[in-house]
């Protein structure tokens, strides 16, 4: 498998906390990260949260958008932030 720095990620649902549903988005990243982190996503609307469900996804699949694609550049520690609702970022 190819490997490359886009993701896809969903994110968190606002009437569900802590879930995350929906079609997945995909980014491009500039740390290491692995399936179901958690990351600050930008989005048209502001950052949210976002869990990652693929990496390494095929340039194939992006190349009408790849121009377009935002960069994720914050991980959250996953642990305090699903019990305690905090985020804290994580030093990259």
């Amino acid at each position: 498998m190819e490997t490359t720095n886009i993701i896809s990620v969903k994110y968190e649902d606002k009437y569900t906390p802590k879930t995350f549903s929906g079609r997945p988005y995909s980014y491009i990243t500039a740390i290491p990260l692995s399936v179901g982190d958690l990351v600050v996503a930008p989005t048209a609307y502001g950052e949210k949260i976002a869990r990652v469900s693929e990496i390494n996804v095929p340039e194939s699949r992006v190349i009408f958008i790849k121009a377009q694609l935002k960069l994720i550049t914050e991980k959250i520690d996953k642990q305090k932030y699903l019990q305690e609702d905090q985020i804290q970022k994580e030093a990259a």
